[in-house]
């Protein structure tokens, strides 16, 4: 059987991504969900870029980029165009990890003040969607669910759901019960472990901040970790519920 793989908040993390990759036993018929955040606050956002486009351009089909609120402010700054209608002011992103990101691409103050996108960062933004839901046909038994990279809207569908709240929203979404049925896999808040309610499934462990990087398989539940040490471990997602 087919897994869909979710893979929480990178923010540059560029070994733990590669440790972790390869770790997780994918299958060729496996799809992997980046959640977002890839970029900004760690050391080597410009490798884990190239290493998401790598990973798109060997399975175009099987993976999935999604935007995340700092992709959104990047974008906003380099490019001016990006999904949210939201007025960042022009420091906003270098304020949340935007040095760090351009030093990667080594630009270094005040060099990297220049609205000038690098060409495989242009190409990231292209492929990025606001949200994903599995194929039906292939997953049947995922079709209540939705991988966006904050949270969903409480009686909204996920089609009808603007960008703002998808890469935004915090705890408007992780205190309600939607009782709707969907069940929502997410990152952008970060917590010492996954987290798993009946609506929602957590897994931004805040690799940045010494935490690990963490992927979910669907729908088997399960849990892989690269740690900081660079080791990996794995276990049933029922431990947190």
């Amino acid at each position: 059987m087919a897994s869909v793989w979710a893979i929480g908040d990178i923010h540059g993390m560029g070994a733990r991504l590669t440790t972790l990759l390869a770790a997780l036993p994918r299958g060729p018929e496996d799809i992997t969900v980046f959640l977002g955040d890839a970029i900004d606050r760690g050391p080597d956002s410009r490798g884990v870029v190239n290493r998401l486009l790598a990973e798109h351009e060997a399975a175009p089909d099987r993976t999935v980029l999604l935007w995340g609120n700092h992709e959104d402010m990047a974008a906003a700054y380099l490019t001016g165009t990006h999904p949210c209608q939201i007025a960042y002011d022009d420091f906003d992103w270098f304020r949340n990890g935007g040095i760090e990101t351009m030093r990667s691409w080594e630009r270094d103050p005040p060099a990297c003040f220049k609205r000038e996108c690098p060409d495989d960062l242009a190409r990231y933004f292209s492929l990025l969607k606001t949200y994903w839901k599995a194929p039906t046909e292939r997953f049947p038994e995922l079709a209540h669910c939705v991988w966006v990279h904050a949270g969903t809207e409480r009686g909204k569908p996920v089609e009808e759901t603007h960008p703002d709240t998808l890469l935004w929203i915090r705890w408007e979404f992780i205190g309600y019960a939607d009782r709707s049925g969907r069940l929502t896999i997410h990152g952008h808040t970060p917590t010492a472990e996954p987290e798993a309610d009946p609506w929602r499934i957590g897994i931004d462990t805040g690799a940045c901040r010494s935490g690990p990087l963490t992927a979910l398989q669907m729908p088997e539940r399960h849990i892989w970790q690269a740690l900081p040490d660079q080791t990996v471990r794995d276990f049933p997602l029922q431990r947190y519920w």
